[in-house]
């Protein structure tokens, strides 16, 4: 689903009364305002009359399944008014999903409207059954019970219905165990996922045994079953028998660059670093997620605010007269750092538009990249650039917008560009330009002004 949604003003067919009005907890008034509302956010993905599109059922070309209708005719009857609610306000986007939250453009009021709308197209025989269903606290469909080593129940129905409604899709397998006490596996479109914390977390991960050097993510997507243990090496033994959260994963990587295992909200999970990977480990150190731990609840992508952290701590580390500063007009209110080469093309096109950025109150600096490093066309113009006293000017003049000349690049200045690449790469930049904000998020490639200026004051 778009974020941004056309306004349809013409060709909207006149509603007829709601059947059965009198038994629904909505009126003929909240109908008409939810229609106004639905056509001007929702029409150009849900359809005019909430009739979606005709192949929902079946995922795109990158696993993801197109909106759904809402006229009764697929699952929205299976939601409760609140849980219905609350995926319009909060979308999906958070963890990955298409669907966009409208809770800054929509009251509850007005969302209380749009689902009478919707609802309005449901004939009776559904609308009571939904009610019914709700109304007397029936639980959710496929719910089921099953039992873990230790006989604790666990129920599955609530440990998928928070990703349900983040996806705004009942097209979520059964979660199975995994050797993970307390993790589940689960399928929807082409994505595999673990949920934990009774369905509130979401490992977006690979689960892989580093015992065993197995990632048995991929021996469920090919549909291989747990091969049998094989014998471990001596020094994996060792490794073992000292049962070090990090020592497996040291070992596997072949490198000790590990940061120190720090709690999940997730029981007996550890968060670690190395390099630009996000890694968490169980707490006997065999088995590792490598990806997103996401919280369902709060709609939080927990490892993104953790990259985040990292990124304000790693940016401060380059002063900033060091950088090429482009001042906003007027009131300051926000601040871009822009990892950038001369040599790059859509570079080029953002620095054209920096000027809107300034007179948008958005500061700009610019930090050296050369992609591709010592080998880049642009890591010699990048040097003379940074040798200049008007490092801004020079960068003008080094991006082929402005006549001049640029002095030698051979001036201690010069090692700042080899520093930035060096942090950079540290960061995750894998090409130019890469943009990061003040909190922290890293915004890839070029993005013309007119989007970028909103999603950069946007806290």
């Amino acid at each position: 689903m778009k974020t941004l949604y056309r306004i349809l003003s013409t060709g909207l067919l006149a509603l007829p009364s709601i059947s059965g009005a009198e038994s629904r907890w909505y009126d003929q008034s909240a109908v008409d305002n939810g229609r106004s509302l639905f056509q001007q956010n929702c029409a150009s993905c849900h359809g005019q009359n909430a009739e979606a599109t005709t192949n929902w059922k079946q995922t795109d070309p990158d696993g993801n399944y197109p909106p759904p209708p809402l006229n009764g005719t697929a699952h929205a009857w299976h939601h409760s008014k609140d849980l219905l609610k609350e995926t319009i306000l909060e979308g999906g986007t958070k963890i990955g999903g298409l669907m966009p939250g409208f809770s800054g453009q929509l009251s509850s009021a007005e969302v209380d409207a749009v689902i009478a709308y919707f609802q309005s197209k449901w004939p009776d025989e559904l609308y009571q059954k939904w009610d019914g269903r709700f109304q007397a606290g029936e639980s959710l469909p496929n719910q089921q019970i099953i039992k873990t080593a230790e006989s604790t129940p666990v129920d599955l129905g609530k440990i998928t219905k928070l990703l349900k409604m983040r996806l705004n899709s009942d097209n979520v397998t059964n979660p199975v165990k995994t050797p993970v006490e307390g993790i589940y596996l689960t399928q929807f479109g082409k994505n595999y996922a673990y949920l934990a914390g009774e369905g509130r977390y979401l490992f977006m991960a690979d689960l892989i045994d580093l015992e065993q050097e197995q990632n048995l993510t991929n021996n469920a997507k090919r549909k291989i079953k747990a091969p049998a243990d094989k014998p471990l090496s001596a020094e994996v033994v060792t490794i073992v028998e000292n049962r070090k959260i990090t020592g497996l994963l040291k070992l596997r990587i072949g490198s000790n660059a590990v940061s120190k295992p720090v709690k999940t909200p997730v029981e007996g999970i550890y968060q670690t670093r190395f390099g630009i990977n996000y890694a968490y480990l169980t707490e006997n150190g065999r088995y590792v997620f490598m990806g997103n731990l996401i919280d369902l609840e709060r709609g939080l992508n927990l490892t993104d605010i953790a990259k985040r952290v990292v990124v304000n701590r790693e940016m401060n580390q380059f002063a900033t007269q060091d950088k090429a500063i482009f001042p906003a007009k007027g009131e300051e209110k926000a601040v871009i750092n822009v990892f950038t080469d001369t040599s790059c093309i859509t570079c080029k096109k953002l620095f054209v538009e920096v000027p809107k950025l300034q007179e948008a109150g958005i500061s700009v600096q610019y930090l050296p990249f050369p992609d591709g490093g010592q080998s880049s066309p642009g890591y010699q113009t990048l040097k003379q650039v940074w040798c200049s006293e008007d490092k801004a000017k020079a960068l003008t003049i080094g991006k082929g917008l402005e006549e001049g000349t640029l002095p030698a690049g051979n001036c201690l200045d010069a090692n700042l560009v080899d520093e930035s690449y060096a942090l950079g790469k540290n960061l995750g930049v894998m090409g130019t330009p890469a943009i990061f904000k003040q909190n922290g998020e890293h915004i890839k490639g070029y993005v013309p002004y007119q989007e970028l200026i909103p999603r950069v004051l946007k806290n």
